[in-house]
């Protein structure tokens, strides 16, 4: 079997607006991405992006790396790395 994937790496700057995030959603739609690799993620809203399963881990002070995966990729063993506070 031969896959092809179309992957992009975003720094989403901890976007947080409605506005913003429906502009990430439709780049993704539109450039059909299957794998999204994003940095400075600040909050959870990525896992409601539309079409995309998010796997967030969370950095220092809330700045944090994601991956968004299409819908029907399949994907396992996936481990995130929690930074202890303190």
């Amino acid at each position: 079997m031969n896959f092809t994937y179309k992957i992009a790496t975003l720094n989403i700057n901890a976007i947080s607006s409605p506005m913003k995030m429906k502009m990430l959603t439709n780049f993704l739609l539109g450039q059909d991405i299957d794998i999204a690799l994003l940095q400075e993620v600040a909050n959870d809203d990525l896992s409601n992006t539309y079409g995309y399963i998010a796997h967030i881990n969370e950095g220092i002070e809330k700045r944090g790396t994601a991956i968004l995966m299409k819908e029907g990729i399949s994907v396992n063993k996936i481990k995130t790395y929690r930074q202890a506070e303190g």
